[in-house]
């Protein structure tokens, strides 16, 4: 049968072209969504891990490793000396900032300023011009901040530490500048680590140890944390690189890592979407050949004999196509990433990364999904006898057996289904509320043969009106209700996959743009420490940036410290007096300004940030204000202008501020443009332009390339859908050449025959994707509430616009599909047609 089997595919290759293009597009499908998991990991760890990108292991502090700690943990010179000193251990080194001012012959500016490795192997520095610093007066500067502030390699600046200790330094290199948006706003000098520690003083702690390992990493990654068990370090974490970045991001989202577990996800639905789609394409290529398979078997050829040709063919095809699916996958995604690149400039960080585990798993679920959609209906088309498989089939339906057996599993499988995706979305759970979509989506397609038929036909009357092409056409449509489910059902299964992702995707980022806004409230804030502006100046130069593109309102605000007595301290959780930092606004205009309404101070309230003070008041001078609590990260605690005069603060020293709220149309790679020519107007450094809209940009600019990414890859389910269309189309014609003859000759004419099989598509594409899209809001609304209520509270967001676009390129397609079957029967004379048997 192997001859039989190579025959088959050489005389009838253009019969497979559909399935080699079904299984190729599923399996780019999967291997395009693997690849956009390693490279998002890729892209995150150029961004938040740009530090440690280059190391094996990253050490940290983690609170949660010991609850007791009332300390966080940070490491000197002498755990990174001893760490080197490791038998495992080929390189160490640590990560830390400390801020300082420097000072140019024109302008003076806030740094960070960060330990370098000379080596460049690790702590992310890359050099693009000069060397690294060696001696304690060399330092290296980021080379956009440098171009900002007129600074090349050989100039000698001064440079102030915390404590106003001055020294000459000078610039012996450039480096790339940070693509971490936690630090890119800074500018962001480097020294030698023993330079650092001099300079940070007191305060020359490690924030991290990043290590690169000699040998099984497993065996490092233990005597690294064998010696912090040694040394009682209780908290220290010794995770790889890649679970560090995972970890920042966790950290930065709410505690969970949610957009790991949403690449998951798509995974999953890549794997099921190949499947449903293969078996669905094989299906139909199976019955165009059942009367083929019966004549074997009247010619002697045994059931086993026939399933082994139909596998072999199968298999021939599964290892081409797979292959030809991952080139397709490695090359589109290389695409992509050049293409952002070359548009989003900014976004140069993003990476492309293929693991072999990504290449080789989809070539693997490729063959096997192709060898075994061949085998269900084949094994259904072996059980006929073959004078049995030569009758047309009977459409599964309520009135036999298979139907009512059919229908009844479908309708358990999506009760049970329905049930857990809502409990899943209720409790927030993903993984349960995934596996109820794993069970309802089948389910509902199984029960699929009770409404679509119905639809296509009451939609077809709806709109029939007296056109005889029409009417004919909804007819049609349903002549063969079976068909019709089948065809209609592979469209229904990409659209409802394209919506679910386009409605998660943009609540998703709406959702996680309010949960940055309420851990970042203000898009901006300027601040004017160095006292080169007072409060009128300040105003001036609101009025001036609310006249700047993308702004869309200002404030100002005034920064000034209360000391709270040793009692209020204590119940702070500190010793003796506190020093609290008060941010005295209008709360009309900074209701105006901020993201988050909840920091919005009352008259006679205090809005307090930093602190877990757990009482409704708090004592200032002789004053008694009600205590607001808020997580919210900001450089003082809000309070109201009104109230704040009533305290009678005396020899407090105030400094103004600015605060701007950006449109929120802005794209991402115009917020750093924006802070220029904030900077540009107050004369403020833009390192002293802080603010949350650089992050949510940040995540923005990340959702938008998965979500661009992703719904190309399930747009291939629409595009093998509508394949199915057209061969479901041809199959019909063929079927109906005698009828469609017939009809010509009693008047039919050839544009209205391509009419009819044009409105036939039409319907069934229209009404397909209509039950696509609503499936598909369902899903991505409950899906999205299940994946991300841990992050707070949900905003749920429907892109109606980009819908309405779907539903329309569905019937447009369907429509050309159309195009080919109709011509084909339009070409037949009705004399020839009639005398086809």
């Amino acid at each position: 049968m192997l001859h039989v089997a190579l025959s088959n595919i050489k005389t009838y290759a253009r019969r497979y072209i559909a399935v080699v293009l079904a299984v190729a597009i599923g399996t780019a499908f999967l291997a395009a969504t693997l690849a956009v998991n390693s490279s998002t990991q890729a892209t995150l760890k150029n961004s938040l891990g740009e530090s440690y990108k280059n190391a094996d292991l990253v050490a940290y502090s983690d609170p949660n490793l010991d609850p007791e700690t009332t300390e966080q943990t940070s490491f000197t010179l002498k755990e990174t000396d001893d760490i080197r000193k490791l038998s495992g251990v080929t390189e160490a080194y640590g990560l830390g900032y400390a801020y300082g001012q420097m000072h140019t012959s024109d302008n003076g500016y806030n740094v960070q300023v960060q330990p370098v490795d000379p080596k460049q192997g690790l702590g992310g520095m890359e050099l693009v011009e000069g060397r690294a610093p060696l001696s304690n007066n060399e330092m290296i500067i980021d080379q956009s901040h440098a171009e900002d502030m007129g600074i090349s390699v050989g100039d000698v600046v001064a440079l102030d530490d915390e404590q106003g200790k001055a020294q000459n330094i000078k610039i012996v290199g450039l480096q790339r500048s940070s693509t971490n948006p936690q630090t890119s706003a800074y500018a962001l000098a480097g020294m030698s680590e023993k330079a650092w520690s001099n300079f940070a003083g007191e305060q020359a702690n490690f924030n991290d140890i990043v290590i690169k390992g000699d040998g099984a990493l497993n065996a490092v990654t233990q005597e690294v944390q064998d010696y912090f068990a040694d040394k009682k370090m209780k908290d220290i974490a010794v995770v790889t690189a890649d679970q560090k970045v995972i970890d920042d991001v966790a950290q930065m989202t709410g505690g969970t890592d949610q957009l790991t577990v949403v690449l998951l996800i798509f995974a999953l639905i890549a794997l099921v979407v190949t499947g449903l789609v293969v078996v669905n394409t094989f299906s139909v290529v199976i019955a165009q050949r059942t009367r083929e398979l019966a004549l074997l078997r009247i010619l002697g050829a045994k059931r086993k004999q026939i399933r082994s040709s139909v596998l072999l063919e199968a298999l021939v095809i599964g290892v081409v196509a797979s292959v030809i699916g991952v080139l397709l996958a490695v090359a589109l995604l290389a695409g992509l990433i050049a293409l952002l690149h070359a548009l989003v400039p900014s976004m140069s960080y993003a990476a492309m990364a293929v693991t072999p585990v990504g290449l080789i798993v989809p070539i693997i679920v490729g063959i096997l999904m192709t060898v075994i959609a061949a085998s269900l209906p084949a094994r259904r088309a072996m059980k006929l006898a073959p004078l049995a498989a030569l009758r047309p089939f009977d459409s599964a339906s309520v009135k036999n057996r298979a139907g009512i057996v059919r229908i009844i599993f479908g309708a358990i499988l999506a009760a049970l289904g329905v049930a857990l995706l809502i409990f899943g979305a209720v409790k927030g759970d993903l993984i349960v509320a995934f596996l109820g979509g794993l069970l309802s989506f089948p389910g509902i397609l199984m029960l699929a043969s009770l409404f679509v038929p119905s639809s296509v036909a009451g939609i077809g009357k709806a709109f029939a009106g007296k056109s005889t092409s029409r009417r004919l056409a909804a007819l049609n449509a349903v002549r063969n209700p079976g068909r019709t489910t089948a065809t209609a059902t592979a469209l229904l299964i990409g659209v409802t996959l394209v919506s679910m992702i386009m409605v998660g995707g943009q609540t998703a980022k709406a959702s996680l743009n309010n949960s940055v806004a309420a851990e970042y409230p203000m898009d901006m804030a300027v601040s004017f420490f160095d006292g080169t502006a007072d409060e009128a100046k300040a105003k001036e130069l609101a009025e001036k940036i609310n006249d700047v593109d993308g702004v869309s309102a200002t404030t100002t605000f005034a920064s000034t410290t209360a000391e709270l007595d040793a009692d209020t301290g204590a119940d702070m959780g500190l010793d003796g007096p506190v020093q609290l930092q008060l941010l005295s606004v209008n709360p009309e205009e900074f209701s105006k300004t901020v993201l988050d309404q909840q920091i919005v101070p009352k008259p006679g309230e205090i809005v307090l940030t930093g602190w877990d003070f757990g009482k409704p008041t708090i004592k200032i001078g002789d004053k008694t204000l009600k205590v607001r609590e808020t997580s919210a990260l900001l450089s003082g605690s809000p309070i109201a202008e009104e109230t704040l005069k009533t305290l009678g603060l005396k020899n407090a020293q105030t400094y103004p501020g600015i605060i701007v709220k950006v449109d929120e149309d802005v794209a991402g790679s115009k917020i750093n443009e924006l802070v220029t020519e904030i900077s540009d107007i107050t004369g403020v450094d833009s390192s002293m332009i802080d603010g949350g809209v650089v992050m949510k940009s940040m995540f923005s600019q990340i959702i938008d390339v998965l979500l661009t990414i992703v719904s190309a890859l399930l747009a291939v389910a629409v595009l093998i859908a509508l394949i199915g269309v057209a061969n479901t189309l041809s199959l019909s014609v063929l079927e109906r050449t005698r009828e469609n003859s017939l009809l010509r000759a009693l008047g039919l004419k050839k544009k209205q025959l391509q009419s009819m099989l044009a409105t036939e598509a039409v319907l069934i594409g229209g009404v397909a994707a209509l039950l696509g899209m609503i499936l598909g809001v369902a899903y991505g609304l409950l899906g999205a509430q299940s994946a991300l209520s841990e992050m707070g509270k949900m905003t749920y967001s429907i892109p109606w616009l980009q819908l309405i676009a779907v539903l329309a390129i569905s019937i447009i397609a369907a429509l050309l599909a159309s195009i080919m079957p109709g011509r084909r029967a339009a070409k037949l004379s009705p004399v020839e047609g009639l005398a086809t048997e």
